[in-house]
């Protein structure tokens, strides 16, 4: 009701703070919020001409509340009313780390967030790098998209971790098998969505601030976010982020991994111009680290990586440092992004997007006699991406929703020092139409895509420098429908297609690849892959069970794979296990299993199991360097104490990965797939509440028992043990400061 006349304010929004429920007043000013949890609850309440209310209480049973908002007298100059719309993805099995879960996440890398993901695994290079894998597929195979743009880097190094700071995001979606429809047409694997939070709306400002400790390598985290938006200018919205973390040696159980420390900088700045019909986002990131490469990694001569392979664990013992020598990697990236949105005449909805990356990768190998400059770093690689993306979506028509997407991308590579993959340029563009009938509780969709790359590669050998041109054309699609035969429940089958052109190393990598310590071999004469991939999942969700679950089956035309080869190589920076890229149609196909029983509102035991199966049809063998067969058990409790404890839990589970045994009958690695291994994590935490202000607190451990292990995807599996016990302490403060 308005404050002074005591009259019922009809069309007032009232919702809760943090959570999609709303309710709009009905003429004699009610509303009514149904089905709520005990707790913590507070109201934002809005009406034009009136200054916004915040009320918070303790909700515990139903209850009758009256709102008296001021009626301040003044000309409106516009009201805008808008709305976001969730992306969807409702024919494959979509899963979502959101913002409470990232919290209990917060300090670890993107590969290894993603790997609480039944299905999702990472491809590590010792201590300090990882990179996610999907259904046994990586690096050029995932599309990561950052903040709505596809990040472009040199991506395809399997120590080649993706430049994203996780602090950035408040939601992370992997979208599992082919997509190639709005992405591009290489998403053979998935793809991953790092998404932040729509700017602001709020009148005032807000933030928070988390800081995060580890015991394994002393490391430190810090990030901060501020944002905000004036009742001035209400359409104005912004918001800063900035991350420093550094690290020291990690410890395997037994001993110090020397020289894999962490250093990294990050910061990004988002703008924001929101109307009812238009609107434009502005957004810049820098992303910087330093990662320090197993020293135990690089040998001087065939005799020494033997022995270091059969020894199993480094020959010198190191000490805790946070020194960073030679070998190390040094990555810069930087993403500009310009957006712009606004609603047609005729009800449809057109976007134009322009994006510029550009990705510095200093890459230096261990010291040597013959150098004389001994600061130089031994490849650099600059690559420089331009991305255009205009889509249009036309209103619903007859129970008919659809859009139009055209893309274009250019590109170029520049290397200096040794040789390992060429200079470049390429071009690629993309038409994509996508089409979802819905009616009742069944939705289809389908859609067509067609790519074409074109490609000039500069080929330096020790007498000449000449160039070879490489065109690549094809389409791809997808098909799939949704069927909810009850409210709590859903089945989806998808049929998909994507194709994806060899990247410039699995044509053209010719030379010690320092940040995996391989060598590795490209191949000229590889075909395009063309994925054709089959999927089926459930969902239900009750007070006592909840269930994902989803079984694929993904067969890979040409498909390519880096695969070991005897003999090692030696060269004059040293002894290095040598590997090839390879050519054969492969058959992946598996199981991803989430189970959750709650017998009481507050306990709940879960289940997960990645199950996956590749085979070489070619040869009809198995496939090298593909996730063995995981499977996590565990419980967590969790409850409400009273109105200014808003939460309690703590939680404990059993990872168990067992040995990769679907190998092929003559296996060409350097040391044999590591045996099964048993991982005891635990965790606890609290969050509270402190009027507008939120605190949390939270523990893990990680490795509890200290087990000695090795994963068959690591590349340094071949000279060290894994990290041991690690202990993580988390505090986030949330705070809002509302104008004045």
């Amino acid at each position: 009701m308005d404050e002074n006349s005591v009259n019922p304010l009809d069309a007032a929004i009232v919702a809760i703070e943090g959570t999609s429920v709303t309710a709009i007043t009905d003429e004699r000013g009610r509303f009514q919020l149904n089905a709520l949890c005990a707790g913590n609850i507070t109201l934002s309440v809005s009406h034009i001409g009136c200054e916004p209310l915040l009320v918070s209480f303790y909700l515990q049973r139903d209850t009758l509340i009256k709102l008296k908002l001021n009626h301040e007298e003044h000309e409106i100059q516009e009201v805008a009313i808008t709305a976001a719309k969730k992306e969807s993805h409702h024919t494959q099995n979509t899963v979502t780390i959101e913002s409470k879960q990232l919290d209990n996440l917060r300090g670890l890398s993107l590969g290894e967030t993603l790997k609480k993901i039944p299905g999702v695994y990472t491809l590590s290079t010792g201590a300090t790098i990882s990179k996610p894998v999907i259904h046994g597929l990586h690096s050029n195979r995932v599309l990561i998209l950052n903040n709505g743009v596809r990040l472009e880097s040199q991506q395809w190094g399997s120590e080649h971790a993706p430049e994203i700071d996780p602090y950035a995001a408040k939601r992370i979606s992997v979208i599992k098998g082919a997509n190639s429809l709005r992405y591009g047409s290489d998403a053979i694997g998935g793809v991953i969505l790092v998404e932040p939070e729509p700017l602001p709306v709020r009148h005032g400002i807000a933030g928070d601030v988390n800081m995060t400790l580890f015991s394994n390598n002393a490391e430190g985290n810090f990030s901060a976010t501020l944002e905000g938006c004036h009742h001035r200018v209400p359409a104005f919205s912004w918001r800063v982020n900035g991350t420093y973390r550094r690290a020291g040696n990690s410890r395997s159980p037994d001993y110090w991994l020397g020289n894999t420390g962490v250093e990294e900088g990050n910061f990004s700045v988002a703008l924001g111009y929101k109307q009812s019909r238009r609107g434009a986002e502005i957004y810049f990131s820098r992303f910087q680290t330093r990662l320090g490469i197993l020293s135990a990694a690089h040998t001087g001569n065939l005799s020494d990586l033997q022995q270091a392979i059969e020894r199993g664990k480094p020959q010198t013992e190191a000490g805790f440092n946070y020194a960073i020598n030679r070998p190390y990697q040094k990555v810069t990236h930087y993403l500009a992004k310009a957006k712009t949105y606004f609603q047609l005449k005729d009800g449809s909805d057109l976007s134009l997007q322009f994006s510029w990356q550009d990705n510095e990768r200093y890459e230096y190998d261990k010291p040597h006699s013959y150098q004389q400059d001994k600061t130089r770093p031994g490849f650099y690689f600059q690559i420089q991406t331009i991305n255009t993306d205009l889509e249009w979506r036309h209103k619903q028509v007859k129970n008919v929703s659809g859009a139009l997407g055209i893309s274009a991308v250019t590109q170029t590579n520049n290397f200096k020092y040794a040789y390992f993959i060429p200079d470049f340029w390429n071009f690629g563009a993309g038409v994509f139409a996508v089409e979802r009938w819905t009616r009742g509780d069944f939705e289809l969709e389908g859609g067509l895509r067609f790519d074409y790359k074109w490609a000039q590669y500069f080929i330096r050998t020790t007498s000449l420098l000449f160039d070879t041109v490489l065109n690549f054309y094809a389409p791809s699609g997808n098909i799939g429908f949704e069927y909810h035969p009850k409210e709590n429940c859903s089945w989806r089958m998808n049929f998909g297609s994507a194709f994806r052109a060899p990247a410039p190393n699995e044509l053209f990598a010719n030379g010690v690849h320092h940040g995996a310590a391989t060598y590795e071999t490209g191949n000229r004469y590889l075909k395009p892959e063309q994925s054709f991939n089959l999927s089926t999942s459930v969902d239900f969700e009750s007070d006592f069970l909840s269930v994902n679950a989803e079984v694929y089956s993904n067969y890979i035309l040409h498909f390519i794979n880096l695969v070991p080869v005897q003999p090692p190589r030696l060269t004059i920076r040293g002894a290095f296990p040598s590997f090839e890229y390879r050519q054969q149609n492969a058959l992946l196909s598996g199981s991803d299993v989430e189970l959750a029983l709650r017998p009481q509102k507050c306990l709940e035991f879960y289940n997960k199991s990645s199950l996956l199966f590749a085979r070489n049809v070619s040869t009809r063998d198995w496939l090298e360097q593909m996730p063995p067969l995981r499977f996590e058990n565990g419980v967590k409790y969790t409850a409400t104490i009273n109105k200014k404890l808003n939460e309690v839990f703590a939680g404990a589970s059993v990872v168990n990965v067992l040995r990769q045994t679907f190998l092929p009958e003559v296996v060409r690695d350097y040391a044999p797939a590591p045996p099964a291994y048993w991982l005891l994590n635990f965790e606890a935490g609290a969050s509270f509440s402190i009027r507008q202000n939120n605190v949390s607190i939270g523990l893990t451990i990680d490795n509890a028992a200290n087990f000695n292990y090795r994963d068959y995807l690591d590349r340094f599996r071949y000279y060290a043990d894994a990290r041991g016990i690690n202990c993580a302490l988390r505090l986030k403060w949330n705070f809002f400061i509302p104008e004045h």
